[in-house]
């Protein structure tokens, strides 16, 4: 399970991690049309991460960890 930024203005997407955090992750931050606009992989034993989301347009988007949890957050 995780928690993520749901605001974001800086350009920067925080991710929390609960419980003893993650081995290796796959990533995808999906537009609201269900376009793949960012992806890759979070690897080691890390409780928190930071994703430079900058380049994508204002909008909602739905970031997907592992095909199994997903939540959403704004780019402002």
């Amino acid at each position: 399970m995780f928690k993520i930024t749901e605001i974001v203005k800086d350009g920067i997407l925080e991710i929390q991690f609960s419980g003893h955090g993650t081995d290796q992750k796959i990533y995808q931050i999906i537009c609201t049309k269900g376009n793949i606009m960012q992806q890759g992989k979070i690897t080691g034993f890390t409780q928190r991460t930071c994703l430079f989301v900058g380049d994508l347009k204002k909008g909602n988007y739905t970031f997907k960890l592992d095909e199994t949890e997903s939540k959403e957050f704004v780019i402002q």
